[in-house]
């Protein structure tokens, strides 16, 4: 097994490499400290000569590319004439493709091995002399660092902390993770999406459909009958549910007659032996094998709900506009998931509490509508559900 999937699959050692990298962060962030000076507040209509811009989000998470997806229309629409490049990572690329940018700079993490890697990349955007650097994500440390480091004449991101560190700055914290992005687009005097965005292509489209006749094909005599709900099997680390929940909710989707197909995360191979073994004998659900990301993407967006944890795949229903069920286990799960009118949020919920808001959003057979969390035991007091932005919509 390669180091760095050993690394990643391996919950103690993900701890130990996480913490090594903070470590190396917080003694980066120490010398700019020293190094970079306050730059001189702007505004946008200020800014001069822009022909050159870099949006920076080099994170591995696929939730967090997509949470920064409306960036990229938005800077469009306000510089339509500037060349815009984007810094992701290898992994997260394939969700931006499509999208209106000049040229991508992936990082990988191999990088974490060989950090000279690091070093020859920030010295080639340095040369290319941008105009103006865009720092998505406030939190990012990655993106904070690359952001100070490449010598862009103006710069762009949320508040960190009582010192400025950007030309132009955004409110600092959002109560939910979309919002932070139209905060951060709301200078330029652009309509931006207040939900993660992806766009596929018609060949996408038509490998998914024949993926998708594939695999309902096995429990329907019409060929041409292809509802289904999606189930997630996956998450990160806390936000992750137990195999005998996932074995619950399967037997009660066979027992109420309902067709499913079930996703397992990459990181979740070692439920695949039971959940195959419980899938045997179903009427009702398959299950669909690892599938690069567009693909599962393309999938994924002919469901008629995708039940989740807080996920990778709970942010790329939301940019397809799949409704969505999320199972969450953290209060912080609830500045993430999905909150239009057809979203379901249920806190720590009992499987016939999924079913009934499986039901109620796909068969109007509950009580419950959709777009509301279902009451549960132990839901705590101040965990409200996330109202959608009143920040202008635009539909993909």
């Amino acid at each position: 097994m390669h180091l760095l999937t050993l690394i990643r699959t391996n919950y103690y050692l993900k701890i130990m490499a996480r913490g090594l990298e903070k470590g190396m962060k917080r003694y980066l962030l120490r010398g700019i400290r020293y190094i970079v000076k306050p730059p001189a507040p702007e505004t946008i209509d200020s800014l001069v000569g822009i022909e050159k811009i870099l949006i920076i989000r080099p994170n591995f998470r696929l939730g967090n590319a997509l949470i920064s997806t409306p960036v990229i229309d938005a800077f469009r629409e306000r510089f339509p004439s500037a060349r815009i490049d984007y810094l992701a990572t290898d992994k997260t690329f394939p969700l931006l493709q499509q999208r209106p940018i000049d040229h991508f700079y992936l990082l990988s993490r191999s990088a974490i091995l060989r950090p000279w890697k690091c070093v020859t990349l920030l010295r080639h955007l340095r040369a290319q002399r941008y105009d103006l650097a865009v720092q998505v994500s406030g939190g990012s440390t990655s993106g904070f660092i690359v952001t100070q480091l490449i010598g862009a004449r103006y710069s762009m991101g949320s508040r960190k902390g009582h010192q400025r560190w950007y030309s132009i700055e955004a409110e600092g914290k959002s109560s939910h993770a979309y919002d932070a992005i139209i905060n951060l687009t709301h200078q330029l005097g652009v309509a931006c999406r207040n939900r993660p965005l992806l766009q596929l292509t018609k060949q996408e489209r038509s490998q998914a459909m024949t993926k998708i006749r594939q695999l309902t094909s096995l429990h329907s005599d019409h060929p041409s009958d292809t509802d289904f709900i999606a189930i997630f099997v996956g998450g990160h680390q806390n936000k992750r549910w137990p195999l005998a929940f996932w074995l619950m909710l399967i037997d009660a989707m066979e027992a109420h007659k309902i067709r499913y197909v079930v996703f397992l995360g990459p990181e979740e191979f070692r439920l695949l032996a039971p959940i195959e073994q419980r899938l045997k004998s179903s009427l009702y659900g398959s299950l669909c094998p690892p599938l690069p990301i567009r693909h599962f993407a393309a999938i994924l967006e002919r469901a008629q709900l995708l039940v989740t944890p807080d996920s990778g795949p709970m942010h790329l229903a939301a940019a397809l506009d799949v409704p969505t069920i999320s199972l969450v286990r953290q209060q912080k799960s609830l500045a993430f998931v999905p909150r239009e009118s057809y979203d379901t949020i249920l806190w720590r919920p009992e499987i016939n509490t999924v079913v009934e808001a499986i039901q109620a959003n796909v068969y109007g057979q509950a009580s419950t509508p959709p777009g509301h969390a279902i009451s549960v035991t132990n839901y705590p007091k101040q965990c409200v559900t996330p109202q959608p932005s009143a920040a202008p919509t635009y539909s993909s």
